[in-house]
């Protein structure tokens, strides 16, 4: 059984930032370490009672989340479902649209965001820098119209 569920314990939040593959997101100028701010939200990732790693979902705006996936390496085969279990928990919100950034290099986060039915919107160009590499950063969107006709 899937679960995505609201929070996340201070020992599992400490384990999806220990985890190499995940870390593997970040770069060079913001310390990969939890987002503590009063806009940001952590959901927790569950199968079969097993813990699989977070989401983390930030708000821009009344109208917009920036949604992030902290996805253990061993929840690949379920990652699918539970990315939809989150986009689902981000759209019984009153927004109109859900937010992604990928860093260049990326391609499989960039492949599961699209496989979810995110959009290419457009390219931040040198936006980033990680391991002393100047990057883009894509930007992908989702907007309710468009979860709704999922």
């Amino acid at each position: 059984m899937l679960l995505v569920t609201e929070g996340i314990t201070t020992d599992h939040l400490r384990e999806v930032y220990a985890d190499p593959y995940i870390a593997r997101v970040g770069h060079d100028h913001r310390a990969f370490s939890p987002v503590v701010h009063p806009c940001a939200v952590y959901l927790s990732a569950w199968c079969d009672g097993i813990f699989c790693g977070a989401f983390l979902a930030i708000k821009n705006s009344d109208l917009d989340l920036d949604l992030h996936a902290l996805l253990k390496k061993s929840a690949v085969m379920v990652s699918r479902e539970l990315g939809k279990a989150f986009l689902a928990w981000a759209f019984a919100m009153p927004i109109l649209r859900v937010t992604a950034h990928i860093i260049q290099g990326l391609d499989s986060a960039k492949n599961y965001c699209l496989k979810l039915g995110f959009k290419h919107e457009g390219t931040k160009r040198q936006a980033c820098m990680q391991s002393g590499v100047v990057k883009d950063v894509y930007c992908l969107g989702m907007t309710r119209q468009e979860w709704d006709n999922k």
